[in-house]
């Protein structure tokens, strides 16, 4: 069955990160697993560090994200987000290596600010090692 498409847009500090028309987009809240189709009830909802997945042109695009905001309506869904990079354009060895660093770090830590920002690493890592495997899982045939 054809979808509606609608608008997204999907925006990050560093650069304006997506915009086009998408059949489906799922991501993570505090709260849970979102889907969102054309004629979604509008709706602001907090964004998970996680994995946003598209579905764009009848394929599955995977991207690896950290916090934010969207804003639903009818026919867009506009997400503000902290970092926002494509699953397939992570360098895996660098995500693992970063994951190790940060676990090594919670292990050994002095503070809690140190804590705090190995956990965030760590999360971060995860987040985009996930993405990766959220994109390997699309693409197999």
């Amino acid at each position: 069955m054809e979808q509606t498409p609608f608008s997204l847009v999907i925006l990050s500090p560093e650069k304006d990160f997506f915009e086009g028309e998408v059949e489906q987009v799922i991501f993570s809240t505090p709260e849970g697993s979102i889907g969102i189709m054309a004629g979604h009830a509008p709706m602001i909802a907090a964004v998970s560090e996680g994995v946003v997945e598209i579905f764009v042109d009848g394929d599955w695009k995977i991207a690896a994200v950290g916090q934010g905001f969207c804003e639903i309506s009818f026919h867009q869904a506009k997400f503000y987000l902290d970092t926002a990079e494509w699953a397939d354009e992570i360098d895996i060895i660098r995500a693992k290596e970063a994951l190790e660093r940060a676990n090594h770090r919670i292990h050994d830590m002095q503070s809690r600010q140190e804590y705090t920002k190995s956990k965030a690493s760590m999360s971060r890592a995860l987040a985009r090692l996930k993405a990766v495997d959220a994109n390997a899982m699309h693409h197999r045939h």
